[in-house]
């Protein structure tokens, strides 16, 4: 592997340096934008700001990854609910202003800040830094205490990341390099279920997991003015990663990288036909490796996958068919194709029908992980996935002036999916001696391998016909399909389970939204989710068997405010929780509850 790190890595310096000599400087000036991500899937209910970015090729094609379609839920928020560091608006007009500065503090110890400024804008070159860091130290009150020794427990996140993104524009292409810092640590705060008559508490609820990430990438594409016949972009990205803490306090942790190269080559035929093939590899291995029972748990990983296409457009249509053609080699070599089309229909301009069917690999790997459920077990790695195919179709409509609908429905296939089960690793039978090297987390995540077929439907309303309000409305209901299998390291037996559901994923949810500018400089908005018809499965110490849990339903309503001061200044408050609900993404982690929290935000 050290053998391909090296070769990737000469590949794309030499890319580099010839792309470099061949091509003559020009104008090309493109805003640092904040990318506002809003992902229409409960893996992201609610719209999560990021750090700002300046144009790169693509490092990793989005096409091939589909974990986002899967209705898992993610708060922006809660602290807790979101694995990104802040909740943070720095857009900035960097043909006035240079750099932003934003603060914020609330109760339960929430802090937030960015900070960030270009230190070069020229027309051909441009260098960006900037830092983010999000915190939280809440007290929470488990959902079911029960008959258990604790009945509340300090919640503790943090999460903090330092970028610099650096472009350089020729004639003819584009090139970038960009490396980063990232650090982000937790405690496992969840219920661990100690009876009241324990006279034992071995559970670690202080310690911080932690895990930092090194991260570099260049990439290289096609500028605007690129008028030859091949187009193309690509890029290389490498990411170290190495973290605190295992299923002991006092083990050993998982380290590693994960290098991801990715190349789109095209060209276009005709006035309305481009032909083209991209691909990419991801690798990810580990050195250093947690305590496990089970000499793979840990084993590297790699996903190749070629996707050839063509692209069709016609006035009043567009259609994009292509094929995902993956090799995975992990402990055994798999190979897999899957659909790669879209198409749409437009009628009168104010109409669409559209649809589309795509697949791939799903990477699962260990800061894929890392985002979605922190509080995962780490004795082992969670096994890839493969989407066989997700398709959909839809229809979109204008034609009522000042409303927008989009009415969907469709049906997933993934093989090997994981369901995060809540496992307490406490074990009353340790007697009242636990020496302290086996100081344990008390609540994890573990992952149940299922074949998960996933069928939904629902619709989205817009509107601004409300003078100086925009409103929208999103309702969703799905159904699953579910058979258990093993993984490759199953920590969990498929065979307790008597009934097969897709523990933890709603079969509801509702989300409105409304944003309101009274007057010029004023904004403010509303935020309603409601996620319902979630179970999951946990087993009492001293029960025999396995029971079926109903899981609070989410009803969440939040309100943010801001009032632009001056041009360069502003204020801002959000109130969360309004309804004073307590409810949990993972069984036995409940999030904050009423919380508020104000800032004030700064350019320069």
């Amino acid at each position: 592997m050290k053998t391909l790190y090296r070769s990737v890595f000469t590949i794309a310096l030499g890319v580099a340096s010839l792309a470099a000599a061949a091509q003559k400087d020009s104008t090309l000036i493109r805003q640092v934008l904040l990318e506002r991500d809003y992902n229409p899937t409960l893996q992201g209910a609610s719209k999560v700001n990021t750090q700002p970015s300046i144009y790169s090729p693509v490092i990793k094609a989005g096409e091939l990854k589909f974990v986002s379609t899967v209705p898992r839920i993610t708060l922006i928020n809660n602290k807790l609910g979101s694995a990104e560091p802040g909740d943070t608006r720095t857009g900035v007009d960097y043909s006035r202003k240079r750099g932003y500065l934003v603060l914020g503090a609330g109760n339960n110890s929430n802090l937030e800040g960015a900070l960030g400024y270009r230190i070069v804008n020229g027309e051909r070159d441009r260098l960006d830094i900037f830092a983010t860091h999000g915190s939280t130290g809440a007290n929470v009150d488990y959902v079911d205490a029960g008959d258990y020794a604790m009945d509340k427990a300090k919640a503790k996140y943090s999460a903090s990341k330092v970028d610099l993104k650096y472009r350089h524009v020729f004639d003819l292409s584009v090139l970038c390099f960009d490396a980063s810092f990232y650090n982000t640590s937790c405690n496992y705060y969840g219920n661990p279920f100690i009876p009241v008559a324990s006279a034992t508490d071995p559970i670690d609820r202080d310690s911080h997991r932690t895990v930092n990430v090194v991260n570099i990438g260049a990439g290289i594409g096609s500028g605007d003015n690129n008028q030859g016949i091949l187009k193309y972009r690509g890029g290389v990205r490498y990411r170290n990663f190495g973290s605190k803490y295992g299923i002991y306090t006092s083990g050993k942790w998982p380290k590693g990288g994960q290098l991801d190269l990715n190349a789109d080559f095209y060209t276009g035929f005709g006035s309305d036909k481009s032909i083209g093939v991209k691909g990419s590899i991801m690798n990810q291995s580990f050195g250093n490796k947690n305590e496990s029972f089970n000499e793979d748990a840990f084993h590297s990983f790699t996903n190749i996958t070629a996707t050839p296409y063509l692209k069709f457009q016609g006035s009043n249509w567009e259609a994009d068919l292509g094929i995902n053609v993956s090799g995975m080699f992990d402990t055994g070599t798999r190979f897999m194709f899957s659909p790669d089309i879209k198409a749409a229909v437009h009628v009168n301009d104010v109409n669409t029908f559209y649809g589309e069917a795509t697949g791939g690999v799903n990477n699962n790997t260990f800061l894929d992980i890392l985002q979605e459920n922190r509080y995962v077990n780490p004795v082992a790695r969670v096994e890839y996935s493969k989407t066989l195919f997700d398709a959909r179709l839809g229809f979109k409509s204008g034609v009522i002036g000042g409303f927008e609908i989009d009415v969907f429905a469709g049906y997933k296939k993934v093989n090997k999916d994981h369901l995060y089960l809540t496992e307490s690793l406490y074990n009353p039978s340790g007697g009242a001696a636990y020496p302290s090297y086996v100081q344990m987390f008390g609540n994890v995540g573990t992952p149940l391998y299922a074949d998960v077929g996933t069928g939904h439907a629902g619709g989205l309303l817009k509107t601004n016909l409300v003078p100086y309000t925009g409103l929208s409305a999103r309702v969703m209901a799905y159904f699953y399909d579910v058979k258990y299998v093993d993984g490759n390291v199953t920590l969990i037996d498929k065979d307790f389970y008597s009934e097969k559901r897709a523990w933890g994923r709603p079969a509801f949810t509702v989300e409105l939204n409304a944003d309101i500018k009274p007057v010029d400089k004023m904004t403010f908005s509303l935020n309603y989710l409601y996620a319902g018809g979630r179970k999951t499965i946990y087993r009492h110490y001293m029960a025999p068997v396995w029971e079926a849990v109903k899981m609070k339903d989410i009803n969440e309503l939040n309100f943010r405010g801001e009032y632009q001061v001056t041009d360069w200044f502003s204020v801002n408050a959000r109130v969360n929780n309004l309804l004073f609900r307590k409810y949990e993404l993972q069984y036995g982690y409940p999030l904050q509850g009423f919380n508020i929290l104000g800032g004030l935000s700064f350019k320069f």
